[in-house]
């Protein structure tokens, strides 16, 4: 490209190609309503045979990058965005499509932030408003998104804050993306977007990790060390632990425990639990669980009426 684009979709990949290429064929379908200059798609494929090469190939568009990776798990994510062009870099899910018209709305909604860079966080409806809120704090941010900061594809960065720390921050193996956004406690602007402007596919026995651990450990550790170093208050680190238990690690107990729809791990789950919450806050997840059909029902129901709403 000439000129720099504003948008780099940022897509770290392994296997899953027919994913994958449904995932490219939803951000390619919106070319009528969007300049193919104004955004990049950029592929980091760390499977060991490269399998991604012969899938990207079929695709010709000029602005779709693709690169063979060494990168170690998770850690792709971080990599991923080293290679973006783009004002502002997307890190994305290679099974997260684009809804029809979304493309051109995060392209408007990027240059209308251009100068004062806020941190802009996408929850595609997850956090239950379905609209966009703005924050003048970090803390209040991070009230507000909760554990949803730990979500691959609800993450972005402006590519100027990403040159300036991705040198120096601690990065984590599991959570390379929430690593970035803890680095961004400065700003004085904030978004979350919670329009629903994403499809996730479905991805089969989906695992291969302790995802109890990574959570309930991995995850809470990092937010624990930003209450630490005072950049979140007690009542916003309580509220994410509280969250993530109650709302996402009981969707995932039913899940994998009790229907087994995955392949994550399910081994030491309550001492893992047990190292940031207690005995009586395990056993109420487990309650809580049970009811996880119902609260999947309900969100659902919510994001059907916001896409009406925005339709």
């Amino acid at each position: 490209m000439d000129s720099k684009p504003y948008l780099s979709i940022c897509i770290p990949t392994y296997n899953r190609l027919e994913i994958l290429a449904n995932t490219l064929d939803s951000i390619y379908a919106d070319l009528n309503d969007v300049d193919i200059e104004d955004f990049e798609v950029v592929i980091s494929d760390n499977q060991p045979n490269h399998s991604t090469k012969e899938l990207i190939d079929k695709f010709n568009f000029k602005n779709l990058h693709y690169h063979a990776s060494k990168s170690i798990g998770f850690l792709n994510s971080f990599d991923v965005l080293k290679l973006g062009n783009g004002m502002f870099l997307k890190l994305h899910n290679n099974y997260t499509m684009f809804r029809k018209g979304s493309l051109k709305q995060m392209i408007n909604e990027i240059k209308e932030n251009s100068i004062d860079r806020p941190v802009i966080f996408y929850t595609n409806g997850l956090n239950q408003f379905g609209g966009i809120k703005r924050f003048d704090s970090y803390n209040s941010f991070m009230y507000g998104l909760s554990y949803l900061s730990s979500w691959s594809s609800g993450f972005g960065i402006w590519k100027k804050d990403f040159e300036n720390v991705c040198d120096t921050i601690e990065v984590n193996n599991y959570f390379p993306q929430t690593s970035l956004l803890v680095s961004q406690t400065q700003k004085s602007n904030y978004i979350i977007n919670d329009i629903p402007i994403f499809d996730n596919q479905d991805i089969p026995k989906k695992g291969g990790y302790n995802i109890f651990k990574v959570f309930s450990v991995d995850y809470v550790s990092l937010i624990e060390k930003v209450h630490n170093r005072e950049e979140i208050s007690k009542e916003t680190f309580n509220k994410i632990k509280k969250d993530l238990l109650l709302d996402y690690l009981s969707v995932r107990y039913f899940k994998t425990v009790i229907v087994r729809m995955d392949n994550f791990e399910k081994n030491n789950i309550k001492e893992s639990i047990q190292i940031h919450y207690s005995a009586f806050m395990y056993y109420i997840m487990i309650g809580t669980a049970l009811f996880a059909p119902v609260k999947a029902l309900i969100r659902k129901v919510k994001v059907f009426f916001y896409i009406k709403s925005y339709n």
